[in-house]
Formats: structure tokens, sequence, C-alpha cells
């Protein structure tokens, strides 16, 4: 399938399961490079392609887009490879990037284009489990901060060395000398990923407000906080990583892992100073999200010079009329806008009558 999407908005409209959005997954992949619904590759490939490795078919897939900014055009691809497998699900997916041709890490892919996706599942930014909020601030941080990607990709290899010598100290085949080099290595990176999560939530913070202000109720206060296992977060430097690394040894023994630094670290979001996790109505963390989404555009627009392509997906469906016109008046100004719905009668009728409009249908897209 091939699409052309023009600038300004579109409401891309069609009943559930035929696929808006995985339009929009599709498009945040070129962002990101990976799905934000899936753990491994194998898993975005049609049960389609399942059949054809049975007969012994190779199968192959391709995402690309033609992105088309001030400084020029770029063409972007993400390839996946599949072949036969003995394993659980009888098959295997690789991966593989090109940048105008020229094979890429997936990392050189990430941020080139600039977008922000609102969905439904967004709500578990609050609802879910911390390791949720940290991916979507690793995310974030990854496509406008090569330090950060940097920082993180090694903390993560670090943390899991780190987590396998303690098992072995438990058990008496290594000594506790040996932690010395990862434990600074660690503290190194923590300090960079702790330092940068924190300001870039003071900002976020800052920046929603006014979208929430105008969304929510007068009385209603949005806030963001920053939780860090044993406080680091007050005193971000590698002497106190370490220290409390050291306080945290014999419990990282006992147990074989890490219990602090920023694979701990969480957000608690809080409307009136009262966790939104435990005393929200969905409206209102609703609302919430919504108004984090518009200042994660601000901020991905401070940063890369470049408004970020907003997509929505069925993002007015639980809002009342009220609210939907505010998010369609805050949306309109942005340079390209791709709104889903399964009910069109859900879209403001100004909104619709000045968007572009497509329709799908099992999978294919056609202009109304």
């Amino acid at each position: 399938m091939e699409l052309a999407l023009p600038l300004g908005t579109t409401v891309v409209q069609g009943a559930n399961g035929h696929g808006k959005s995985n339009l929009l997954e599709a498009i945040y992949m070129m962002s990101i490079a990976k799905s934000t619904k899936v753990s491994t590759d194998r898993e975005l490939i049609n049960n389609l392609s399942v059949t054809q490795l049975e007969q012994e078919k190779l199968s192959y897939a391709k995402i690309s887009c033609i992105t088309e900014q001030l400084q020029g055009s770029e063409n972007l691809e993400i390839h996946y490879r599949c072949q036969s497998s003995e394993n659980l699900h009888g098959f295997t997916a690789q991966k593989f990037i090109r940048i105008n041709g020229t094979p890429r890490r997936s990392s050189e892919l990430v941020g080139i284009v600039n977008a922000v996706l609102f969905s439904v599942s967004d709500l578990d930014l609050i609802y879910g489990s911390p390791s949720i909020r940290r991916r979507y601030l690793d995310i974030l941080l990854s496509q406008i901060d090569r330090e950060y990607l940097k920082s993180i990709q090694q903390y993560q290899k670090a943390n899991t060395q780190r987590n396998h010598l303690l098992k072995l100290i438990r058990e008496g085949v290594a000594s506790i000398e040996e932690l010395k080099y990862w434990d600074e290595l660690i503290a190194k990176n923590a300090v960079v990923i702790t330092q940068k999560r924190k300001t870039a939530i003071e900002t976020l913070e800052e920046s929603s407000l006014p979208f929430h202000r105008s969304m929510a109720s007068k009385a209603e206060t949005l806030t963001i906080h920053y939780l860090s296992p044993g406080d680091f977060s007050k005193d971000i430097n590698i002497d106190n990583f370490i220290y409390k690394l050291d306080v945290s040894r014999k419990k990282d023994i006992a147990q074989g892992s890490t219990h602090i630094g920023p694979h701990r670290d969480d957000l608690i979001f809080k409307i009136n100073e009262m966790e939104a996790s435990k005393y929200a109505s969905r409206g209102q963390s609703r609302t919430a999200i919504l108004a984090l989404k518009m200042a994660e555009s601000e901020f991905l627009y401070h940063h890369r010079q470049t408004k970020p392509v907003l997509l929505l997906d069925d993002v007015m469906s639980e809002l009342d009329v009220e609210r939907r016109e505010q998010i369609s008046e805050h949306i309109k100004y942005h340079d390209q806008v791709i709104v889903t719905t399964a009910d069109h009668s859900n879209i403001p009728s100004l909104f619709m009558s000045d968007s572009h409009r497509l329709e799908i249908t099992n999978g294919s897209i056609n202009v109304i």
C-alpha cells in the first residue's frame, strides 16, 4: 500500500479492527524505529506470512516513508526478513534499517521523523506499571538527544552485567571487588539519565499547564513528580550514586539484582496533589495525558525546530463536546495532524470540514 498524506489535518475513519491504529503505528515506527505495541519484531508479521513460511516460502515485509523537511527529503526504510524456524512460533524475524538506500543502525533512524502519538493505551502512563512511564521518557529523550540514547543503552547493558555478577558473588564464585568497574560505569550513565529525565519532566510539566487549564476544570492543577529509590534524584552526582550502591550492596547480592537507579525510577501524576492513578476519573486522566502530549509536541518542536506530526488515535471518543472543541482548536495550528475515528460524529463539524478525509475498510484506504 502507498499513501500520500497532505499537510494540514487528515481524518481517517473506519470501523474498529479495520486498520486505523495500524496506520498510525506504522507512521510512528518511522520515528522511533520500533513498535509501541509489541515486544518483538516477529509479532509485527501478518498471519498470512506464517502460512507462507509453513510452505517454505521466504516472507519479507517493509515499512518506508519519504519525509519532506526544510533541509530536504529523506527516504527511510525498515525491512523485515522472516525465515522458518523450529522455535515456538515457527519463524524468526530480522530487522534492517536503510536511510537513503544506505544500511544504518536503528539509533540513526530515531528522530528523523518528528512525531507525537496519542492512543487509548496512553492512559497506561497513569494506570500502568512504572516500566511504561520509564519507556515513555526513554523514547521521548532518545528522539532529540544522542547522549541520552547512548547512556541508556550503556546503562542497560552494564546493569545486566552487574546483576549477573551479583548472582556469582552470592554463589561464592566471584568477589565483591569485581563490582567496582560496573558500579562506576552504571553511576556515570545513571547521572546523565537522571539529570536529563528530571529536566525533561520539569519542562513538560510547565508546558502542560496551559493546555490542562484550558481543557480541565479551572480548579484542577496537574503536577508530575519524578521518584527515585534511595532519593538519588535529589543529589545527582557520581559519588552519591556509588555511595547509594554501597549502601544497597548486601540487599543486591542477596537478591541478585540492582535496587537503585534509573531502571527503578518512576513518575507520579497528581491532580490537585492527589495521585491520579488512585483518585482521578477516567476523563480527568485522559485530559491530563492529552495535556502531556501537547507539551510533548512543544518539547520536540523546541529541540528539533520543526513541528511534529500529531497522530491522534480515537482521541475524541471519550471526551465531552466542550473538550473535543478545545482539543480541535489546539491541534489545528500544527503543520500535519492525522486523526482516526470509528464514528465521525465524534469529530467537531468545523474541524471535519477543514480536513482531508480517508476511509479504511479491511486495510484498504479510500479518499472520501
